[in-house]
């Protein structure tokens, strides 16, 4: 398909740079976890810090690069001739085999750092596997997730330009220092947003399993027509 649409083979950034990124991102997590343990009198446990930031990796080189980038993209392909329609196709495919490759050369890195870790640290127990990895359900909600935020971000960047980035910024750091201390939150603290973060956190947690399916069905949803709609009026930049 991407050979029918001259504009959308030179999307922005390297695919394989993308990939490249994630590896990069892993070796940093192994450098800080081998210094932890060494240099920590009492580690007392081992975490698989590479494979969590090679996943930080792919998230941000899925979402806010190819986000970013789809504007640059789109204004290229349409100027060759290509349609709107046929540009969403072909960008989206691109992502989800960014997301694909990503997926897959994590969780061999996931696999690598569990030998390395139970060869380096014997005497130390493992803190948590990410089991997540393996669980179909959890791994297809979240490349959904990650296509449809990287398309939404870059329809947003697209309508609003840089006006867009705070929007980003924002939605960044609720989901960097907010919901974690939604999750974490615990019993006995006196401010309102201690408060309101275990109100939450219950009301997450009691949350039926369709109540979360519904829940990403409307997202998915209104993420997908907002970028379909914003594309039909994108101008050409």
């Amino acid at each position: 398909m991407l050979r029918n649409c001259p504009g959308a083979r030179r999307l922005s950034g390297s695919f394989f740079g993308n990939l490249l990124l994630i590896v990069l991102g892993f070796l940093f997590g192994e450098i800080l976890l081998f210094l932890i343990m060494f240099l920590d009198d009492n580690p007392g446990s081992w975490f698989c810090m590479g494979t969590t930031i090679a996943l930080v990796m792919l998230l941000v080189t899925t979402v806010l690069f190819y986000g970013v980038g789809y504007t640059g993209a789109f204004s290229l392909a349409l100027s060759m001739n290509c349609t709107r329609r046929r540009f969403i196709l072909d960008y989206s495919g691109k992502i989800l085999a960014h997301l694909v490759l990503g997926y897959l050369l994590v969780l061999g890195l996931y696999r690598l750092e569990l030998l390395v870790g139970n060869a380096a640290f014997p005497d130390y127990p493992l803190e948590a596997e990410l089991g997540f990895l393996t669980d179909w359900r959890v791994v297809l909600a979240g490349i959904a997730g990650m296509l449809l935020s990287a398309l939404f971000v870059g329809a947003m960047f697209g309508r609003f330009g840089r006006k867009a980035g705070l929007i980003v910024y924002l939605v960044w750091m609720f989901c960097c220092f907010v919901v974690p201390k939604i999750f974490t939150a615990e019993p006995g603290g006196e401010g309102v947003f201690d408060q309101a973060a275990l109100l939450t956190q219950s009301a997450l947690l009691r949350m039926p399993m369709a109540g979360w399916l519904t829940l990403g069905a409307i997202a998915a949803v209104s993420m997908g027509a907002t970028v379909v709609v914003m594309a039909r009026k994108q101008m050409v930049r």
